[in-house]
């Protein structure tokens, strides 16, 4: 109940200020506050699910909305639900409650493997007895016939889900309601006009602490994401949290609860196959990734992730990406037991300017003997000479940096003079 919610953070001390002017002014909420967090979520409509007949198509949070105020309606004996998100499967469980009993069809482009719910929302439209079509996309819409057309699966894209394509079969689909779910949107337009440093997608270019590239602003949950979890928003502001507290020089309650295993032990682990065991047993199979994990490395094709010692973390070594050595495959995110893009996320080695220019990855280009160009998480560019790189990158970046410089020179050379070594 938001009710609820209201008076359990209203109890902490937190100040509501409500009908506040939507255009934010960064300058006059700085003269009131030290520091400002945008948690504006995702709230703008998604885009047209159909080529022809949106007019004709109900909108999934509309429904939801009009569901809760105005109660159940009569929506037909077939109803239609488009895509395959959280909300998705809501519009399909709460379509599944209205009256007469309806048939319910969930239509998706790709494959159950690739749809973006969560597993237990998936499943709980399927006990229900909604029914699922895949491989198929929406076309059109004339107030009976929902023609979709048949789609094949690619390749991987930056997602790390597999590309489609149509195969330019078309199958109709008879149905009285259409109901549309194909996801929200984030106000991007928002981050650019307070000055912030955006990547091509228009996202803000933001540190390991959810901070911007302006000095104490932080974007958490939806509006930095897109549509997730309350969990996934709960964790970038805890994160934010953080790293305010530190910069005030106070104290937190904040405990991360770990089984610490040496990392030797870990990566032993790595590469043997062991036989299915008893549930009770099955722990000792874990791979721990939560605390080593090197998975990008190995399933690289082209070895472009590359582990290396670096002293100074919890872990004795380090994962850099080698720019010129990928060709953006997508394997390692496909792999990646945290969800990220290692080909995008880690820090990049760059081989030439143009290389650097054209990419938009946290790393650094060596100009000279002792000066390198560096892009920070922020996305702030700069050169800085190797004297001053730990107080202009960063304790960690100039760790790594220096590790690679020093140790492993033979990653900032391309492939004809690596020939050489």
């Amino acid at each position: 109940e938001i009710d609820r919610d209201f008076k359990l953070v209203e109890a902490t001390g937190v100040n509501f200020h409500f009908n506040a002017d939507p255009q934010i002014r960064l300058d006059e909420l700085k003269r009131s506050y030290d520091y400002v967090v945008l948690a504006t979520g995702a709230w703008e409509k998604g885009r047209a699910p159909l080529k022809e007949g949106n007019e004709r198509v109900l909108d999934a949070l509309d429904f939801l909305i009009s569901a809760k105020e105005d109660g159940a309606r009569d929506l037909g004996r077939r109803i239609a639900v488009i895509g395959a998100g959280d909300v998705a499967m809501d519009a399909a469980r709460l379509a599944k409650r209205m009256p007469g009993d309806p048939e319910v069809t969930i239509v998706y482009r790709r494959t159950e493997m690739y749809a973006p719910a969560s597993q237990d929302e998936f499943d709980g439209a399927m006990e229900e007895g909604v029914l699922w079509r895949e491989l198929l996309a929406p076309v059109s819409f004339d107030g009976k016939t929902l023609v979709c057309e048949k789609q094949a699966l690619g390749g991987f894209d930056e997602s790390g889900r597999r590309s489609m394509s149509g195969t330019g079969e078309f199958e109709n689909l008879e149905f009285d309601t259409v109901i549309g779910a194909t996801g929200a949107r984030v106000d991007k337009g928002l981050f650019e006009a307070l000055g912030m440093n955006v990547d091509s997608y228009g996202d803000p270019r933001l540190s390991g602490a959810m901070e911007s590239s302006i000095d104490g602003v932080y974007v958490v949950g939806d509006c930095r994401q897109g549509p997730s979890t309350v969990v996934a928003a709960m964790g970038d502001a805890k994160k934010a949290a953080l790293h305010i507290l530190e910069k005030e020089g106070l104290d937190h309650d904040f405990i991360h609860v770990q089984v610490p295993v040496a990392e030797k032990v870990i990566v032993e682990r790595r590469g043997v196959l062991a036989d299915a065991k008893l549930p009770s047993e099955e722990g000792s199979r874990c791979l721990i990734c939560d605390q080593v994990c090197r998975i990008c490395t190995e399933v690289c094709p082209n070895r472009a992730n590359v582990a290396i010692p670096v002293a100074g973390f919890a872990n004795s070594e380090q994962i850099v990406h080698i720019d010129g050595m990928c060709n953006e495959c997508g394997n390692c995110a496909t792999f990646c037991p945290h969800a990220d893009k290692p080909y995008k996320d880690k820090l990049t080695v760059f081989w030439s300017a143009e290389d650097f220019v054209d990419s938009e990855n946290i790393g650094f280009l060596k100009l000279a003997e002792e000066t390198f160009r560096i892009r920070d998480e922020r996305g702030r560019v700069f050169d800085a000479p190797a004297a001053e790189l730990e107080a202009l990158a960063g304790k960690e970046m100039a760790a790594v940096i220096t590790a690679v410089t020093t140790e492993f020179p033979w990653l900032l050379k391309n492939e004809h003079d690596c020939s050489q070594h």
